[in-house]
């Protein structure tokens, strides 16, 4: 009875396997989750995940981004946008001519751009006979403008007036470009062909000019007109334009001394005397056409008028020329002479008499007195050349003879 306890007390220390496996308790099997749990228990995990995610995008710094450049068309013009503009571009044309501070350089940029275009118009009938009604249009580029500055040369026209047609395209299409019309100025590279400063205007003599001053009859109305208009050119160096903008409230008098308040170009003033011969000539039209300079009105106005009758009208540009080609030709004159002519003919004169320089600019309406040398139609290179005044004091050697 002893053995058989110590035995079973022995057994149950040394755990024999089959024993441990019986005695050993069991686990009690997991529970498995119902199909809606497992699909909260997901849920909630995504959910965490995302929730880490963005708690690491706020604690990182966003990473800067390029910004996008915003691509716009290149704005460019065709010879047809010219030939037919829009409602913007030709409110944009009306603008540049207004901007303009005188009405003569207005005119002027208005007839050189109808030029420009008609240029465009011949060019683009020429490339649909020459491709047929389908020829797209040509874009203003500089190399169209440098073939209308060809153009011009083949017209025969001067070089200072070439070099003014294309100064007026640069200042339209810098204007254009200005508008947001043009991204870029085709005529800003386009060379001038600057000539030289010599004006090719001919100039009078003083016996030229005394004969012509003799021809008009002072006894009728058109032959007091023609006179004192005549005596303006000749003294007052006045331009055409300015002869034909000039008005009686214009003429004013200082210390007994009469003179004319004029705005020539650039809408600069200048103050013009005007001598006893020129007063007295003015004086005497006044007279015969019956107007009085206590109303304002322009001051040379038509005798008579075929077309429309209106004589209350200042003179047109055209008749300035005719007046002077007319007693020109009646005195003999056979150079080709303008009106221009006659202010060029009273520059010379005043530096013949020894005339300050800066009295000559300001005399001329001029920004620089540069422009002296250019009108001067009277220089004696040879006479008054600066070589017969120098002198070292020594006398001429004598030189052997030949032969």
């Amino acid at each position: 009875m002893a053995k058989l306890g110590a035995l079973i007390v022995k057994g149950f220390r040394s755990k024999p396997k089959f024993l441990a496996q019986r005695l050993r308790p069991k686990k009690s099997p997991a529970r498995r989750p119902m199909r809606g749990m497992v699909l909260a228990t997901a849920t909630e995990s995504r959910a965490v995940k995302v929730a880490a995610r963005s708690v690491n995008a706020l604690a990182t710094p966003p990473t800067p981004i390029a910004p996008i450049t915003a691509i716009t068309p290149t704005q460019q013009l065709s010879s047809t946008d010219l030939m037919r503009p829009d409602e913007r571009l030709q409110k944009s044309i009306e603008s540049f001519l207004l901007d303009q501070r005188s009405e003569h350089t207005r005119r002027a940029y208005g007839k050189d751009l109808k030029r420009f275009i008609k240029f465009l118009i011949t060019r683009h009938a020429g490339r649909k006979d020459h491709f047929g009604p389908q020829a797209m249009p040509e874009i203003l580029t500089r190399g169209l403008v440098i073939g209308y500055k060809d153009f011009l040369l083949s017209e025969k026209l001067q070089h200072t007036t070439v070099d003014r047609h294309l100064a007026t395209l640069r200042s339209f299409f810098r204007w254009l470009v200005e508008d947001g019309l043009l991204d870029k100025n085709p005529a800003e590279n386009v060379r001038f062909l600057n000539p030289k400063r010599e004006s090719p205007t001919q100039g009078f003599s003083n016996e030229e000019v005394v004969r012509i001053l003799s021809k008009p009859n002072l006894h009728y109305k058109v032959g007091s007109l023609h006179y004192a208009i005549l005596m303006v050119l000749f003294f007052c160096g006045l331009r055409r334009s300015e002869v034909c903008d000039l008005r009686t409230s214009l003429i004013s008098i200082e210390k007994g001394q009469r003179f004319l308040r004029l705005r020539g170009k650039g809408n600069r003033e200048r103050i013009v005397i005007l001598t006893p011969a020129v007063w007295n000539a003015i004086r005497h039209y006044l007279k015969m056409n019956h107007k009085d300079v206590r109303f304002d009105q322009p001051l040379f106005t038509p005798v008579r008028n075929n077309r429309t009758s209106v004589k209350s009208k200042a003179l047109d540009p055209s008749t300035i020329f005719y007046i002077v080609k007319k007693y020109s030709k009646l005195a003999g004159v056979q150079a080709r002479v303008s009106p221009h002519s006659c202010r060029a003919t009273a520059i010379s004169n005043a530096r013949d008499h020894q005339v300050p320089d800066r009295a000559i600019q300001e005399f001329a309406g001029w920004t620089t007195p540069n422009m002296i040398t250019r009108y001067d139609k009277r220089r004696s290179v040879l006479e008054k050349s600066a070589a017969h005044a120098i002198s070292y004091g020594a006398t001429d050697r004598d030189i052997p003879q030949e032969g």
